[in-house]
């Protein structure tokens, strides 16, 4: 599948997911009153337009008191990359309704913490703020 369909139908889900674009990333939950906020954005891992695909996926904590990450998922406490495996448009949407459905099940520091002890994350990266905070 190329890029540009990849991107289109990737859209269509994360919007259908309730996960629209804001400031160019997609995101769940709202900064001014969520405890975790989700941004993901669909990055290519290389140049050309047959460059593989992945998730990029970032965790923002208001608790920690950050500013709102203005980069999207790079800019957060917890960023993960997770490869594209579809090869449809149509297995682009079940692949982003799956992801949607990962992270909406994370609304809380609690289940956040479950996740990464647990591996349902895999193994993100998680900067030493989180955790600290987690360990309380």
């Amino acid at each position: 599948m190329d890029q540009k369909a990849a991107r289109v139908a990737a859209t269509k889900a994360f919007k259908s997911g309730g996960m629209p674009l804001r400031k160019g990333h997609h995101r769940l939950g709202d900064p001014k009153s969520d405890d975790i906020v989700w941004y993901i954005d669909l990055r290519a891992q290389g140049a050309g337009p047959s460059a593989p695909l992945r998730f990029e996926i970032g965790c923002w904590v208001a608790a920690l008191g950050h500013p709102e990450p203005e980069g999207g998922p790079v800019d957060c406490p917890l960023l993960l990359d997770r490869p594209v495996a579809s090869t449809t448009p149509a297995e682009m949407g079940e692949e982003v309704g799956e992801l949607v459905d990962l992270v909406s099940r994370l609304d809380s520091v609690g289940a956040l913490g479950e996740a990464l002890t647990s591996g349902d994350l895999g193994r993100p990266l998680v900067d030493q703020s989180l955790r600290t905070f987690l360990e309380q």
